[in-house]
C-alpha cells in the first residue's frame, strides 16, 4: 500500500483491494497508510528541498483524502484509531507512545468536525497541512461528487449492495484529476458480492489481474500478540460455526451455504472472448426471456441461441431499471423480438406473467408470435420446477455466456440466489428462467417427435385450417409450429 513507482513520489498500485478476518488489524493498518499518504503528501510531485519558495508553496498545497464507510460510525472507527495513534494510547503503543507527537507536540487538529457534522483531521500547515476526511456512502454517496480526492478508501465495502454503482460513477471520477489510490477495505460477507468480483481483479492468483491493482487477504491468526491473545482466540474460534472460520478469520470468500447454484457452475459457464452482444444469423433459432418485475424495478430481456441441439449461448441481454412506463419496457421486448426474427432466423418470446406486470405485458405485445406467458412466481412446486430445469442446465454445463458487461451482473444475482428471494436482487435470474423453460420445451419437442410425424391441422378446399376434429395437445401445436419455422428457414437459403 506505502510502494512508489518510479517516480518515487505516485502510488505503485492504484487500487488495493484487503478481504480480512474480524479483528485481523486492518483498521490499525489502513489507519498508518493514511496517515503517512496525508502526511508525505503522496501524488503530489516534491518540491526541490532547497529552494524555500517551492517548499512554501508544496505545504500550502490542498491535499484532501476521504475515508468512506457504510455507515457514518463506520466510517469513523478509522478517525478514531488516527487520533488514538497520534496521542500515543492506541493498544498497539503500549510501550512506546507516539514518537511524532512526544517529539513535535500536538501535530494536527481533531476535536472539531467538518460542518459540524463530519470527523475531520488536519494536520499542521507544518507538516504539509494535509486533511482526512470522513463520510458515508448512505445515498450511494452521491454528496460526495464534484470533489476532488487525494485518495479514497472504502470500509466495510463487502456489505454495501450498490458497491459498483458508487465505486464507478462517484468514486473513480474523483480521483481522475489527482491519480491518487483508492483502497476496498472489508470482511466478506457469506455469499459472493460485487466487492468479491472487485478483488478478484486483483488476485496475485488470477492469470488476468489488473496491473494496476493488487488484492491480499489478511487473517486475524497473524494478529495474535498484538491485542489478542492465543488461547482466548482458540476459545472463541471453538465457538464458531466450521464452514465460516474460512471467512470470519482468514477473510476468505465462501459461498453461502443457501445459494441455490453451485458457485463453480456458474462461474464456469462465463466464458472470456464471447462478444457482448451478436446480431442475428440465418436458420438461427432464438429464445427472449422477460421478467418484466414490477415494471418500476428492473426489467430484464435475456436472448439465447438455442440452433444447436442440447446446449444455448446468451447472445443479448437487456437491462432497464428505475421508473419506466410500461409501454416502453413493451417496445423494448418486441423490438428485441423482431431483431432476431426474419434472414430464415426465428425468435420465441416467454414472458413471466406473474402478478399484474406480465399481464400488462401480454395485453400490450399483441399479435407478438411465438409468444408464451410462464407462470415463474406461481405456486412454489412451479417456481421450484423452473430453477431446478435451469440448475440442471447450468450444472451439466449447457449455457454458456460473455464474461463482460451486463452479463456480469447476470452472474452476480445467480452467485447469489437464495430460495428464499423476497429481498435481493433476482430479476435477472428470473428472465434466464422463463427463457431456458421455453429452450427446455423445445429440445424435448426436438428431441420426441420424428422428422416427419408433425402433426399438422386439417385443411380446406382452400388451403385454410379447419376446426379441429379433436382437442389436440400444446405440444402437437409446439411441433407444427416449429416444423414451419424449419421450412421457412430452409427456403430461405435457397
Amino acid at each position: 500500500m506505502l510502494m512508489r513507482d518510479q517516480t518515487a513520489f505516485r502510488p505503485y498500485w492504484l487500487t488495493v483491494s484487503i478481504s480480512a478476518g474480524n479483528r485481523a488489524g486492518k483498521t490499525l493498518l489502513v489507519a498508518i497508510a493514511v496517515a503517512h499518504h496525508t502526511l508525505f503528501k503522496m501524488g503530489l510531485r516534491p518540491p526541490d528541498p532547497y529552494d524555500d519558495i517551492e517548499l512554501d508553496r508544496f505545504n500550502r498545497l490542498p491535499y484532501n483524502w476521504y475515508h468512506f464507510g457504510i455507515q457514518q460510525e463506520i466510517g469513523e472507527l478509522l478517525w478514531h484509531n488516527i487520533v488514538s495513534l497520534m496521542e500515543g494510547t492506541h493498544e498497539a503503543q503500549r510501550k512506546h507512545g507516539c514518537p511524532l507527537t512526544d517529539s513535535l507536540g500536538p501535530v494536527a487538529k481533531y476535536d472539531q468536525k467538518e460542518r459540524g457534522e463530519y470527523r475531520w483531521v488536519q494536520f499542521d500547515p507544518v507538516l504539509g497541512g494535509g486533511e482526512i476526511h470522513f463520510r458515508t456512502t448512505a445515498e450511494r454517496g452521491v454528496g460526495s461528487l464534484g470533489k476532488d480526492m487525494n485518495g479514497i478508501t472504502f470500509d466495510e465495502c463487502g456489505f454495501e449492495r450498490n458497491f459498483t454503482f458508487i465505486v464507478n460513477e462517484v468514486l473513480h471520477n474523483r480521483r481522475l484529476s489527482t491519480g491518487g489510490p483508492m483502497w476496498f477495505i472489508s470482511t466478506p460477507s457469506e455469499g459472493f458480492t460485487e466487492f468479491a468480483d472487485e478483488f478478484k481483479r486483483g488476485d496475485p492468483d488470477n492469470p488476468l489481474r489488473e496491473p494496476d491493482r493488487i488484492s491480499f487477504y489478511m487473517s486475524t491468526r497473524d494478529n495474535i500478540g498484538y491485542g489478542i491473545e492465543q488461547d482466548i482466540f482458540d476459545r472463541l474460534v471453538r465457538g464458531i460455526p466450521p464452514h465460516l472460520i474460512p471467512q470470519n478469520i482468514d477473510g476468505r470468500f465462501i459461498q453461502g451455504r443457501t445459494a441455490f447454484f453451485d458457485a463453480r457452475a456458474v462461474d464456469a459457464m462465463f466464458v472470456p472472448g464471447i462478444p457482448e452482444e451478436r446480431p442475428r444469423e440465418p436458420a438461427h433459432r432464438y429464445i427472449q426471456g422477460v421478467d418484466p418485475a414490477a415494471v418500476y424495478d428492473a426489467t430484464w430481456s435475456i436472448v439465447l441461441d438455442g440452433t444447436v441441439d442440447g446446449r444455448a449461448e446468451g447472445v443479448r441481454a437487456t437491462r432497464r431499471e428505475g421508473k419506466q412506463k410500461v409501454v416502453d419496457v413493451a417496445a423494448m421486448v418486441v423490438s428485441t423480438h423482431r431483431s432476431y426474427t426474419g434472414d430464415g432466423a426465428a425468435c420465441e418470446t416467454a414472458v413471466d406473467v406473474t402478478g399484474m406486470g406480465g399481464k400488462v405485458f401480454k395485453e400490450l405485445l399483441g399479435d407478438l408470435h411465438p409468444f408464451r406467458g410462464v407462470e415463474f412466481g406461481g405456486t412454489k412446486k412451479q417456481k421450484m420446477r423452473l430453477l431446478t430445469d435451469l440448475k440442471g442446465l447450468i450444472e451439466q454445463g449447457r449455457l454458456r455466456f460473455p464474461r463482460v458487461g451486463v452479463w456480469l451482473q447476470l452472474r452476480r444475482q445467480l452467485l447469489a440466489y437464495v430460495l428464499d428471494d423476497r429481498k435481493i436482487e433476482q430479476d435477472a435470474v428470473m428472465a434466464l428462467a422463463v427463457a431456458t423453460k421455453q429452450l427446455m420445451r423445445d429440445m424435448a419437442n426436438a428431441k420426441d417427435t420424428a422428422p416427419f410425424d408433425f402433426w399438422e391441422p386439417p385443411l380446406d378446399e382452400e388451403g385454410n385450417e379447419v376446426l379441429r376434429e379433436r382437442q389436440k395437445t400444446e405440444e402437437e401445436w409446439a411441433t407444427y409450429r416449429l416444423r414451419r419455422r424449419i421450412e421457412r428457414a430452409v427456403s430461405a437459403q435457397y
